[in-house]
């Protein structure tokens, strides 16, 4: 199984406050700014909350993974962190730090892949320069609209 472990980070025009919701409502499928992903809340648990599991599926024409993520540990305004389980199988960790009033967003993916078609792939393409490419697509779609919001 391949291994996925990579940190991505870049800067949101928004306070830590604003992006830490923007992400929970994305996970909870309360928005749906983020590219090439929907989530979908299971269950009762409120996603601000340890246990609160997400359902996602990810890809485009040719791909799709489905996995699910579970909220191990949160801090509020602070990070997030998550048990991954599915096609992909590991941890995630949403990090938010204050910086002259934006945020500084960071986001450990530290997982292996439990797909026959990423094990058949892997040897050909760098699955986490894909990712990063796709986390720093995500923040500035997190931008974008956190800026349409007037945040």
């Amino acid at each position: 199984m391949p291994k996925i472990d990579v940190t991505d980070e870049g800067i949101v025009d928004a306070p830590p406050k604003v992006v830490y919701r923007a992400i929970l409502n994305e996970l909870a499928g309360v928005t749906h700014w983020w590219p090439h992903t929907v989530y979908k809340l299971r269950g009762e648990t409120p996603i601000d909350h340890e246990g609160a599991i997400s359902d996602a599926t990810a890809g485009n024409r040719l791909v799709t993974i489905r996995a699910s993520f579970k909220v191990t540990k949160i801090l509020e305004d602070k990070s997030i962190e998550m048990e991954i389980a599915g096609d992909i199988e590991g941890t995630g960790t949403w990090i938010f730090e204050p910086t002259d009033g934006k945020t500084k967003v960071k986001y450990q993916f530290r997982v292996r892949t439990n797909s026959l078609l990423f094990s058949v792939l892997s040897p050909f393409v760098n699955l986490e320069k894909g990712h990063s490419a796709e986390v720093q697509q995500v923040l500035k779609e997190l931008n974008s609209y956190l800026l349409k919001q007037g945040n």
